[in-house]
């Protein structure tokens, strides 16, 4: 047990470092009341020193900033990792890079305007493994397929290439990705050894129930696909809702009896939401929660690191929102909406107790 505190005993003080940078509650509350002009403070506590003394030109520079950092932590908190957890950590934020994936796919083949891959796609920097230019020459779904075939991404490649061959559909080609995205993810978590493990199973199981319960939500009753055809594109199995359980909810008729069949832990929190929106934002809660709780309670073990990452882009997606708002001209109603949804007066939703 010694030898294995003295191994994680570096990454614990990083994380509990950048671990400061993280605002409270009111923090946070206030970031989104503010007019521009008086936000510095709370940027700089936020580890974003630059930002509070100049904003960038554009919102896609704003975009890549932000960016840039997250992934820089995560670079800087992997170095103090073994293998497999490294591995974990830098498929998590590929996810970025999924992103700019599912972009260059829908630009270039459902009629969207070019895509400038300076202007519209995120830079990784050292995390990028795809080469996005030879993607976007390609001049057929079939060809991206291919290239995508000898990528980091080639485990994706052919069930993609199966969902668009049956369904010749570029969303079903994008869930796909997502899918399987997902599953690498979840193979890669039970790959850990140690006592870490159980808590980073914990927290993708929280965030994998919410991608799955919200997915399922929208593919059956905005997307009207059938209960199989739902099912198939959805994540592995999360902490509380299994492959059985979300095969029972596919079945449902609407989102109120969908909300009534989820298991009690879960049906108990949303029982008074009625809409996707709703259900989302509580499930985003929950997933907050399980993570504080790791970040708080845990000492010595990369949960810590995985919870710090996961609120750290939480708190940059806020961030952003209320940047953006401010560069746009939009008016402070909407920024505290955009911003934090389920506590804006105008929503009239209920907060989690």
């Amino acid at each position: 047990m010694g030898a294995q505190i003295a191994a994680y005993a570096y990454l614990n003080t990083r994380v509990s470092l950048m671990a400061e940078q993280l605002l409270h509650r009111k923090q946070r509350e206030a970031l989104l009341h503010l007019p521009l002009s008086e936000m510095q403070s709370l940027l700089i506590q936020a580890g974003f020193g630059e930002l509070a003394q100049q904003l960038p030109d554009s919102t896609s520079q704003l975009e890549q900033y932000l960016a840039t950092r997250l992934v820089e932590e995560s670079i800087i908190l992997m170095r103090c990792m073994k293998s497999p957890e490294r591995d974990f950590i830098r498929h998590w934020i590929r996810r970025l890079e999924l992103i700019n994936l599912k972009l260059i796919l829908r630009s270039k083949f459902s009629g969207l305007p070019h895509i400038d891959q300076a202007r519209d796609l995120l830079d990784l920097g050292k995390l990028t493994s795809l080469d996005q230019q030879a993607l976007i020459n390609t001049d057929s779904v079939e060809e991206f397929l291919r290239q995508l075939q000898t990528s980091s991404y080639s485990s994706m490649a052919g069930p993609a290439r199966k969902a668009f061959e049956e369904h010749r559909s570029l969303f079903d080609v994008e869930s796909v990705l997502d899918t399987n995205y997902y599953r690498q993810l979840a193979q890669l978590a039970s790959s850990l050894e140690g006592a870490h493990k159980l808590q980073v199973m914990q927290l993708l199981g929280a965030w994998f129930d919410q991608v799955n319960l919200v997915s399922l939500l929208r593919f059956r009753f905005v997307y009207k696909l059938s209960a199989p055809h739902a099912y198939f594109l959805l994540a592995p199995g999360g902490r509380h809702l299994s492959m059985q359980t979300l095969q029972l909810l596919a079945q449902q008729p609407d989102v109120t009896e969908t909300i009534r069949h989820l298991p009690k832990v879960l049906r108990e929190q949303l029982t008074h939401t009625d809409n996707i929106e709703d259900v989302e934002h509580h499930m985003q809660q929950l997933v907050r929660k399980q993570a504080n709780n790791i970040l708080r309670k845990q000492r010595f073990n990369m949960a810590r690191a995985y919870a710090y990452l996961y609120l750290r882009e939480q708190q940059i997606q806020l961030i952003h929102a209320v940047l953006k708002g401010h560069m746009l001209g939009f008016d402070s109603d909407l920024i505290q909406f955009c911003g934090d949804p389920l506590n804006h007066p105008a929503s009239a939703r209920k907060e989690l107790p």
